[in-house]
């Protein structure tokens, strides 16, 4: 997948929440226009990994509409990063590299790890 593949995965989304949210009345049309405007404004085309992610995290601080959409890739981050990267700390710290492993939980913390994204076939 690439960072474009993502965001318009997260768009479609988001505009089918709208669209939802707009048929059963729970949502007006200026909140729909405010959503659509901040996704607009934080997803551009050719991120990167790390930007995109960041702004991902972004999405439900004012719009908590977005939560939903936003949680799964959190999730991911945690599983596939966050946790990858603190094995990778511990492992740092158990050979005295203290320096390598304060800059990489400082990195995983200010979500600025650099993410390749790595597909896997099953037979």
């Amino acid at each position: 997948m690439t960072p474009d593949s993502i965001r318009e995965e997260i768009e479609l989304a988001v505009v089918e929440l709208i669209k939802t949210k707009l048929t059963d009345g729970t949502m007006t049309e200026a909140r729909a226009q405010q959503i659509s405007k901040m996704v607009l404004e934080l997803l551009k085309p050719g991120m990167q990994f790390v930007e995109l992610y960041k702004a991902i995290f972004q999405l439900d601080d004012t719009c908590t509409e977005l939560a939903p959409i936003v949680l799964p890739y959190a999730d991911s981050y945690e599983k596939n990063i966050a946790q990858k990267a603190k094995d990778v700390v511990a492992g740092y710290i158990k050979v005295g590299h203290y320096d390598a492993a304060v800059k990489l939980a400082d990195d995983v913390i200010r979500e600025n790890v650099q993410i390749q994204w790595q597909g896997k076939a099953k037979p």
